[in-house]
């Protein structure tokens, strides 16, 4: 502001004019806007993700079930040639190698790239094949070792049966025949079948298998084991009473057959 010069008047201030402000009102239009994606996409997505993870699981499936059909293929012609060919007749053996071959073929050509069921069935219609001959190979190595474990069954309850124990003397004569009948019974089983096992070839179907031998041992167990493990009874109180007073009738009957041999030295 200019200084009034001396002998004038100051001049008036300028005067300031309000000036009121204006306010306007309006709806706005709001967009909403995110990174995630719609329901339906997700719904699709995973599905999409679902699908694959099947596939890829049976993809696997179907390598592992080529897999164990060549293994079969190369195992079961080596044993049907080898270990297995005394238990197969020449006729089932020339079929089953046949079988094979083919099987081997058609691995290496159309069935190069194929299903998984195509793999599961044509390894079953080889095992239905093959299983019977390894089936007649265990059991003509398990077998002779049942009949052992059974024999020593039968020898260990026929030496309790028979025994003169003082653990098994409250086991009466009636229940220790009914022990050695059931022995002989199952001895006379065991004989029987492997006699007739021995008449028959290699290859012919088994007349008793293994499990059936350990059974026999089991049963024989449990039709034994209640009669020969049986406890002794307590004695009757009468019986404690004598048994406690044996000692001094002894001692007594000991001093009375001393007294005259004393006598006799005196004199």
């Amino acid at each position: 502001q200019a200084e009034a010069k001396e002998g004038q008047e100051p001049a008036a201030a300028p005067e300031m004019r309000k000036v009121k402000k204006l306010v306007r009102k309006a709806d706005l239009t709001v967009l909403q806007a995110s990174q995630c994606l719609d329901a339906a996409t997700l719904t699709d997505l995973a599905k999409r993700e679902r699908d694959m993870h099947t596939a890829d699981v049976l993809v696997g499936a179907t390598e592992v079930a080529k897999n164990s059909l060549e293994e079969y293929i190369y195992e079961a012609r080596a044993k049907v040639e080898g270990e297995y060919a005394a238990f197969i007749e020449a006729a089932d053996q020339k079929q089953f190698l046949a079988k094979l071959m083919e099987a081997e073929d058609w691995l290496y050509d159309e069935g190069d790239d194929t299903t998984k069921d195509a793999y599961v069935e044509k390894l079953a219609g080889l095992k239905a094949l093959g299983e019977p001959a390894a089936e007649r190979f265990r059991e003509d190595k398990e077998r002779p070792k049942a009949a052992r474990e059974l024999r020593d069954t039968i020898a260990q309850w026929a030496d309790r049966a028979t025994s003169q124990e003082e653990r098994y003397a409250h086991i009466t004569s009636e229940e220790r025949q009914r022990v050695i009948d059931r022995i002989e019974k199952v001895q006379e089983w065991l004989d029987e079948k492997l006699d007739k096992q021995a008449q028959r070839p290699k290859w012919d179907a088994p007349t008793i298998f293994a499990n059936e031998i350990a059974k026999q041992s089991e049963d024989l167990a449990y039709f034994a084991t209640p009669i020969m493990n049986r406890p002794k009874p307590e004695p009757k109180p009468e019986e404690v009473a004598a048994a406690a007073a044996a000692p001094e009738l002894k001692q007594e009957e000991a001093d009375g057959s001393a007294t005259p041999q004393q006598e006799m030295d005196v004199d």
